[in-house]
């Protein structure tokens, strides 16, 4: 069937209305369809897809793009598909197939292969209704393009060309930083090789890969970080700077690590981001942040952080410094690695090869006439005594520890070797946190507080909750702005042993150190003071106020809640 046939079958024009044009525009599509438009036969849409088909272009009906989401590839952005109306929506026989509302397009196909040279193209036609509603669904739904472009990638391996593998390997940096990632792990474990992303917490597989698209992505990723081929069997350790786009550059800390069982590596990367906020949008409660402040009005001693890997205890350390800054304030800090750049802050990174490890750097700090220094993590006894001794030398010290609880800080301390007497004498205070997920706001499902399980948990009742109350839970399918997750973003909860307070240092090493129980002992007498609010209580609050889930806090306090039917 001809176009002429075609127009008549689908009731558009008439015989009648052919009769009125000359025979050389009737034979001819482009002018019949251009004259027809004119005398207002024809709709723009309907011109371009008749001359789609005039051109034997393959038709995707709106449908048929219902069920499509379009792929990015690199240098083919967002604007660039709305502005020319196109898209690339499939793979097929080593081919990326492209949706585009104008056919043929020169200037379109040209900027194409410009972008993907090596690459072949094929184009259907598609309503521009139907594309541009592909393109929204793209840019929701990232994990699409991923698994498009590894398919790209094998195919072009196949056919001795390599340079997909560097539109993948930056996509997915890219995915993963857009979603929110702190890290991003590409493994194989029992020949299947992943690509992995930390995100509020939580390991998510992006896309799985091919073996042999896998080791073209870790030699890809250590040509970008600039690994030497004698260097891949052996642990190593650095930082790039990636570039996201024309504008936006990420600085990353990776580590390669052998895996000698699958006669390959392992590369995790974190996501250095500049956290602009405040202690208020971290998580902190307002008498939290008054315990803050009244401990940066200390000139000397020591405030530890605690809480495990990943807890945000550095991140709350540098807000602290920044809350507490004053104008002419001489802040010195050392880091293993600088993770974020603090303004007015003198920033030192560990470099052992040089010999600048934690002692050196005191003996050389100190003679700076420092008012605050920050210690990024105190690992080890030694280290742990200089952090409290400097405290005592007429500096604040601000610094982190690994420990579950301010009372296993204090245990910690102690098995370090630090004495009771220095503990009381010179840190003024123990900051302990978690971060837990939020709730998506938009898609939480509201639950009325179980009678039952209300009566189990007696930590309800001490923030406020009587049974009846309407507490949130997450919905597992999530929604498009928590990205189906059912939660976005984490918040802190956290607990302050003020131990500058004569009402909780008091006698409290009298005799206790030597019960078994001594740690419960310290902790009711904290509690008891009525100036201590603990993590779990604090996790309550956030769930009072619809901000968490019992079954988040689950994971962190299970010895303290029972299991939620």
């Amino acid at each position: 069937m001809d176009i002429v046939d075609l127009m008549i079958s689908d009731h558009i024009v008439t015989i009648g209305d052919l009769q009125g044009f000359p025979v050389t525009v009737q034979k001819d599509p482009d002018a019949l369809i251009e004259a027809l438009g004119r005398a207002g036969k024809l709709s723009e849409v309907q011109q371009v897809r008749y001359k789609a088909i005039a051109y034997d272009y393959t038709i995707k009906s709106d449908e048929e793009m219902m069920a499509i989401t379009p792929h990015q590839l690199d240098g083919v952005d967002r604007e660039f598909m709305m502005f020319y109306t196109a898209c690339p929506i499939e793979l097929a026989r080593g081919a990326i197939v492209w949706a585009a509302a104008d056919l043929p397009n020169k200037r379109l196909v040209s900027e194409i292969v410009l972008r993907h040279r090596k690459s072949r193209h094929e184009f259907v036609w598609a309503s521009p209704k139907a594309i541009e509603n592909a393109i929204e669904r793209m840019s929701k739904r990232e994990g699409h393009s991923l698994k498009f472009l590894v398919e790209n990638a094998y195919a072009q391996i196949n056919q001795g060309n390599d340079d997909a593998i560097v539109s993948l390997t930056d996509e997915i940096i890219r995915t993963a930083f857009k979603n929110g990632a702190t890290d991003l792990h590409i493994e194989i474990l029992n020949r299947k090789p992943t690509v992995l992303a930390r995100i509020d917490g939580e390991l998510e597989e992006l896309v799985p890969l091919p073996v042999e698209v896998y080791e073209r992505v870790l030699g890809r990723l250590r040509h970008i970080a600039g690994v030497r081929a004698e260097n891949y069997k052996k642990p190593l350790y650095g930082r790039m700077t990636f570039d996201l786009s024309s504008r936006q550059q990420v600085d990353i800390r990776y580590t390669t690590q052998p895996i000698t069982l699958e006669g390959t590596a392992k590369i995790a990367m974190r996501f250095l981001r500049s956290f602009e906020g405040n202690l208020d949008n971290f998580g902190y409660a307002s008498t939290t942040i008054e315990k803050v402040d009244n401990l940066m009005r200390f000139e000397e001693g020591c405030i530890i952080f605690s809480g495990p890997t990943g807890s945000g205890k550095s991140t709350a350390a540098r807000l602290m410094i920044r809350r507490g800054q004053r104008p002419g304030q001489n802040v010195i800090s050392y880091e293993k690695q600088i993770e974020e750049r603090m303004d007015n802050v003198i920033q030192t990174e560990e470099d052992t090869t040089a010999g600048l490890n934690l002692e050196s750097f005191m003996y050389a700090a100190l003679g700076l006439d420092p008012d605050v220094l920050f210690i990024g993590e105190v690992r080890n006894p030694e280290d742990t005594q200089r952090a409290i001794d400097a405290g005592n030398l007429g500096h604040l010290v601000i610094t982190t520890m690994h420990a579950n609880d301010t009372f296993m800080t204090l245990d910690r301390l102690l098995q370090r070797g630090v004495q009771p007497e220095q503990i009381f004498t010179n840190v003024r205070g123990i900051i302990s946190q978690r971060l837990v997920r939020r709730l998506c706001a938009k898609c939480k499902i509201p639950t009325e507080l179980d009678l039952q399980f209300a009566d189990r948990l007696n930590g309800l009742r001490k923030v406020g909750f009587r049974p009846g109350d309407i507490i949130y839970r997450v919905n597992k399918n999530g929604c498009e702005h928590c990205r189906y997750r059912g939660y976005r973003d984490r918040i802190a909860i956290e607990e302050v042993l003020e131990l500058w307070r004569k009402d909780i240092s008091r006698n409290i090493w009298t005799n206790t150190r030597l019960r078994p129980d001594w740690l419960e002992i310290i902790r009711e007498q904290a509690r008891s003071s009525g100036h201590m609010l603990d993590m779990l209580t604090s996790g309550l609050l956030h769930v009072k106020n619809g901000i968490t889930s019992l079954e988040e806090l689950e994971k962190f306090f299970s010895a303290d809640m029972e299991t939620i039917q």
